[in-house]
């Protein structure tokens, strides 16, 4: 599935070299670091993932000059998740380098320092992990499942795979479920009382099970959900009424970058334009720019242009499910954490109205 890259920012100590080049043409946004600290090759992905970048030579020369160590320092201190890529063939020959020391460097930094040491053999291969870790780190990473996965080859066997995953059923458990009531319809549609009824089951498992089978789902998974639960009831995001005005509003594009905000509202008592960015997981700092991105772009939008020549401010609001403290410092951009069980109760009846409407 292709995603747009242009919602993902990486703050580099090296804007004009190749890599970061690379990446922006991608689409990504590349934000320029004033501060280069220890003269490195460095891209900051969130507040907790930094990566480091060095060629098979200055990782070398790193080791001669002791700089490997005090950067390895300096990221050990900054962030939870540093990571170091050693770019092409790392030849120990060319400086008269012990392998010794080599393989001592590689295993301090990982033990010692705590830095994740990963090898790519050019600077194609680097460029396209660092774009896969900034995606996955600012969009997320598709859920794995934890079973393992055979290929059903028959019908009985596609129906035992789909037993199995009930609680404390493995094989043989399925197989009889499956014998004494007949099907995966039969499964669903038994009580607790005639569960119990089948040798094997006792009174804990067959409550699992049925709660499993007959609970409703309850869980916002994604930033879509979110968007559907706050256009039903904006009082998930507002204390004050509002109007919403458009979702997935396109701003403008400038090059391969599109600037597309999830959601705007208005506040006629306060003469306010709201931009809603949504994120189903954590606020980080990256997604605080990408907001103000959209903000300092409005008044290319038709709509938005409208409001603000007529006098309306506008400002930015992060939203978000997950539990977080993000400092922003700015008063024009502020977080707000949506409860999880409102947000999950407007679903609910969204879900309900939407059966009564395919009944009727």
């Amino acid at each position: 599935m292709s995603v747009d890259l242009s919602s993902l920012t990486i703050s580099v100590t090296k804007p004009n070299w190749k890599p970061a080049i690379m990446l922006g043409d991608m689409g990504i946004n590349i934000i320029p670091i004033e501060e280069d600290e220890g003269d490195v090759d460095r891209y900051v992905i969130s507040s907790r993932l930094a990566i480091e970048r060095r060629m098979g030579s200055s990782f070398l020369q790193g080791i001669v000059d002791k700089t490997l160590f005090t950067s390895a320092i300096y990221l050990r201190e900054h962030f939870n998740m540093p990571i170091l890529i050693t770019e092409g063939d790392i030849s120990h020959k060319c400086r008269m380098i012990d392998p010794q020391a080599i393989r001592g460097a590689l295993s301090s930094l990982m033990i010692l320092y705590g830095i994740s040491v990963l090898s790519t053999p050019d600077i194609e291969e680097t460029v396209s992990l660092i774009a896969m870790m900034t995606r996955q780190e600012q969009i997320g990473v598709r859920e794995i499942s934890l079973v393992p996965k055979r290929k059903a080859t028959t019908l009985d066997d596609m129906q035992r795979r789909v037993v199995e995953m009930l609680p404390g059923c493995g094989m043989v458990m399925a197989r009889d479920l499956l014998q004494y009531f007949g099907s995966i319809k039969g499964i669903v549609s038994a009580t607790e009382e005639e569960l119990l009824s089948l040798p094997g089951v006792g009174v804990k498992k067959a409550e699992e099970i049925y709660r499993v089978l007959n609970a409703e789902y309850e869980s916002v998974d994604t930033e879509k959900e979110l968007e559907n639960a706050i256009e039903t009831s904006p009082e998930l995001l507002f204390e004050q009424p509002v109007t919403m005005l458009a979702r997935q509003h396109y701003i403008c594009a400038e090059g391969k970058e599109r600037h597309i905000v999830d959601m705007v509202f208005f506040d006629h008592e306060a003469d306010e334009l709201i931009l809603v960015e949504l994120k189903r997981g954590r606020l980080a700092v990256e997604h605080y720019y990408q907001i103000k991105r959209y903000i300092d772009n409005a008044p290319k939008s038709g709509l938005l242009r409208s409001f603000l020549e007529k006098g309306s401010s506008i400002r930015g609001v992060l939203a978000t499910v997950e539990q977080c403290k993000l400092d922003l410092g700015d008063s024009n951009v502020s977080v707000h954490i949506v409860d999880r069980d409102r947000a999950i109760k407007v679903l609910k009846g969204l879900r309900v109205r939407r059966r009564e409407k395919e009944q009727i």
